[in-house]
């Protein structure tokens, strides 16, 4: 009988949210998971309008500093409010918009930067990773320490998106393409955070997968 409680509060723990914010305008407080946040807001609104705008906006911030770009879809409650006096509230709709927009399944925008363009890229893996990141990004760089040599010993093919100006310091592997991505296919692929990634069918170029870090691409190698 022991064991059975022991696993069902194992299980019961694991199925906790977690807990990764911090709350708007109380930086001493302990921190809140994502179901929380909006909790957290719908109070605010009723309170005031003010602090209900603001607070959407620090949580848009938080969310894509975060990484969990899918989180905001959470906000979206506030975003299509038309009485939410967000700053953010257009850009919250867009940027969901685009993820939606690029699901698995679905086939990744076609771009274009100088002689590259994606639609003639050819691969003779299955599969191609894009992945969108920043030198001065200090998760970009965990990513990259461990990406290089795992797509080395896959036969990965990559196609490294860098969003800014910074002094790369990582020399790629011959399989990978490397490419300054502007402001246009930024905002395409409905990039606001790096690292970025899509695992994309080399043939098809549908999404396959969009993984959030190495761990997430190894579960994919099937696809590879």
């Amino acid at each position: 009988m022991k064991y059975i409680l022991l696993f069902f509060s194992l299980t019961v723990f694991a199925q906790q949210p977690i807990e990764v914010f911090p709350v708007y305008s109380q930086p001493k407080s302990r921190l809140i998971s994502i179901d929380n946040i909006i909790l957290h807001i719908r109070e605010l609104k009723r309170q005031s309008s003010v602090k209900y705008g603001e607070a959407v906006d620090f949580y848009f911030r938080e969310i894509v500093s975060s990484g969990k770009n899918q989180w905001l879809e959470k906000l979206e409650e506030f975003s299509q409010d038309p009485q939410c006096p967000a700053i953010n509230r257009i850009k919250i709709n867009e940027y969901i918009l685009r993820l939606r927009s690029l699901q698995i399944g679905e086939i990744a925008p076609d771009f274009v930067v100088g002689d590259f363009r994606l639609s003639n890229f050819k691969s003779e893996k299955s599969s191609i990773l894009i992945l969108f990141y920043s030198p001065s990004c200090f998760h970009c760089t965990e990513l990259l320490i461990e990406l290089i040599p795992y797509s080395i010993k896959k036969n990965l093919t990559v196609i490294a998106l860098q969003i800014d100006e910074d002094m790369n310091p990582f020399v790629f592997p011959e399989n990978w393409k490397s490419i300054k991505a502007d402001a246009e296919i930024r905002k395409t692929y409905g990039v606001i955070s790096t690292p970025t990634l899509f695992l994309l069918n080399s043939k098809s170029r549908r999404i396959s997968a969009i993984p959030e870090n190495l761990s997430e691409i190894k579960k994919s190698e099937h696809l590879f």
